[in-house]
């Protein structure tokens, strides 16, 4: 089977069939058009023609990764965006040695509810790219779109967390000021098969600045765990932080 083939996969809705694709080219991104329903979010102050842009820039690292759900018809309805973090965040001290950030998920309006992100996690991590790799992917609830939605944030971060549970995710506890800023906030990591001991130590250096911090509240955890701790918090009426 050669590699387009493993790459690229069917997934077959009740609105039609959609192409999921890992690694996705510049030259395929730029073939296709957004779906008018995609960043409709983060529109005007980042219109859709800049997010296209921005996925071509992207898929042009040799060290990144978009994952694309595209239909027949050449519209793109989801992506994932997997790139190594900014120089500027804690993260970015690893950028370039096996680190890698899930920077963005989206799936249009008019398509969320049908399995699409899950898809995407799916092929993207099972990606032999991400096998010498450590994954982590972030939530901020001042990303997310609660409006339509119809969620809390609460419950918007539950349906992101249990996405990265099917995608093998864990969940890192971290002094990191943006993470910590809602208690709605998270950090999650896949670290690949194929990872050397000397950057996933480095890794755990990265997520705590104060060691006795890092000695108090322990990792990883499985997110299955976090969840059902919290359920119990919300049930006994403590505070759930």
């Amino acid at each position: 089977m050669n590699e387009k083939a493993v790459r690229e996969k069917a997934y077959d809705t009740p609105l039609g069939r959609v192409w999921i694709t890992a690694k996705a080219s510049p030259e395929l991104i730029a073939s296709l058009k957004l779906d008018e329903g995609m960043g409709i979010f983060a529109a005007p102050n980042y219109p859709a023609s800049r997010e296209k842009k921005a996925l071509e820039r992207i898929a042009s690292n040799p060290e990144s990764n978009v994952i694309l759900a595209y239909t027949d018809d050449g519209r793109i309805v989801g992506f994932v965006a997997v790139a190594p973090p900014s120089q500027a965040e804690r993260w970015g001290k690893l950028a370039g040695r096996g680190l890698v950030e899930a920077m963005a998920i989206e799936v249009s309006r008019g398509w969320r509810g049908l399995g699409i992100a899950e898809k995407m996690m799916e092929a993207g991590m099972d990606d032999p790219y991400f096998e010498d790799k450590i994954v982590i992917c972030t939530g901020y609830s001042w990303h997310w779109d609660l409006e339509e939605s119809g969620l809390s944030k609460h419950e918007y971060r539950r349906m992101l967390l249990k996405y990265l549970e099917k995608a093998g995710f864990l969940y890192y506890e971290t002094d990191e000021p943006n993470v910590n800023l809602d208690s709605a906030n998270f950090l999650t990591a896949k670290v690949g098969p194929r990872v050397g001991t000397e950057l996933y130590e480095e890794f755990e250096q990265l997520l705590f600045q104060e060691q006795a911090w890092a000695d108090f509240r322990g990792r990883p955890r499985t997110i299955a765990e976090v969840l059902g701790n919290r359920e119990k918090r919300v049930g006994s009426g403590e505070p759930t932080g």
